[in-house]
């Protein structure tokens, strides 16, 4: 059981963002960066900076963090995600739920068996 359960975590936890662009793979495409959704930004120098974007324009992408409005080079861009926690979380409760109905489940089974068998006299109790 705390088998099945660590690795519904490890599963919810490396499910929780996306990547939408890597400057590696696809350098120059932003096809997949929509305005108006939330996205965390990597940098060239190591920094995070997760923000909604407003706009797309040819050299750089402008969005707010905090009401506070951020315009960050696409040169300066390694990679972009998207924050998929509450997709992960939903998965992981939903995980945990069909664990625990079928640990119950099977307890009931096996005790309903053993019963079964002691009323008709087989031994297997």
């Amino acid at each position: 059981m705390k088998r099945i359960l660590s690795i519904l975590v490890i599963i919810s936890i490396t499910s929780c963002s996306s990547v939408k662009y890597s400057a590696a793979k696809n350098l120059d495409n932003y096809k997949n960066i929509k305005a108006g959704n939330k996205y965390t930004f990597h940098q060239t120098d190591g920094s995070k900076s997760p923000m909604t974007i407003s706009s797309i324009s040819k050299d750089s992408i402008i969005g707010t963090k905090k009401n506070e409005r951020i315009a960050i080079a696409k040169n300066n861009i390694t990679e972009i995600r998207k924050d998929r926690t509450a997709v992960a979380a939903v998965a992981t409760a939903g995980g945990i739920a069909a664990v625990t109905v079928l640990v119950v489940g099977m307890t009931k089974a096996t005790k309903d068996l053993a019963d079964t068998a002691a009323a008709f006299g087989s031994g297997l109790n």
